[in-house]
């Protein structure tokens, strides 16, 4: 599970920099704080009216089942995605935050009590829904705040432009047997370009 925790939080992971007085987890659970205190009843709501739908809990219980577990062991021996494992570890990440936060998630799965007006049925049209509930002024403002007070979040963000990273992550994504695992998980629900919507969204930046 845990490169597949990586791949799915992979955006916010690869916006590291080394030798940071204040690790880069941190500052996420800055944002995830925002979140959870504006907006986590709202999302805990989401979450029950979705677990109602077949769609959504497929996904769910793919992600608990043989196939996905398979899945992630061959992502893990691709060259391409090592050197994304590598170049994150190297930037002083600490990965088992990322597995936490996720654990988490599945935790809180069951609650909720209001209704809400649904986008669909399934995993993507959850994270749509999630990502409108987000307060993004606010979360806009803190990414503002931290680029302009604090440098070492300021280049952590900065490296994301970087040769080095950008390399790393075309080669991921231009390789065949890694484009077909994606494929493979958008048919069971899981579209990683919505999961990095929803990461970038974290920082009120969509």
């Amino acid at each position: 599970m845990k490169a597949a925790v990586v791949l799915l939080s992979l955006v916010c992971l690869g916006w590291a920099a080394p030798q940071m007085r204040k690790p880069f987890h941190e500052h996420f659970s800055d944002f995830i704080t925002i979140i959870d205190d504006e907006a986590g009843d709202e999302r805990d709501h989401l979450t029950e009216h979705y677990l109602e739908f077949e769609e959504f809990t497929a996904t769910i219980d793919y992600m608990a089942g043989k196939d996905f577990k398979g899945l992630v062991k061959e992502m893990e021996e691709l060259p391409e995605f090592k050197a994304v494992i590598e170049f994150l570890e190297g930037h002083e990440i600490d990965i088992t935050y990322y597995i936490d936060l996720l654990d988490s998630f599945i935790d809180q799965l069951s609650s909720g009590q209001k209704r809400h007006e649904l986008s669909g049925r399934d995993m993507s049209a959850y994270i749509k829904d999630t990502i409108a509930i987000l307060p993004k002024e606010k979360l806009d403002a803190l990414y503002d705040e931290k680029i302009e007070n604090d440098e070492e979040f300021k280049r952590a963000m900065d490296s994301l432009q970087s040769d080095e990273w950008k390399e790393i992550w075309d080669a991921l994504w231009e390789n065949e047997t890694f484009k077909a695992e994606a494929d493979e998980l958008s048919k069971n629900g899981i579209d990683l370009q919505m999961l990095l919507s929803e990461l970038v969204a974290i920082f009120g930046q969509n």
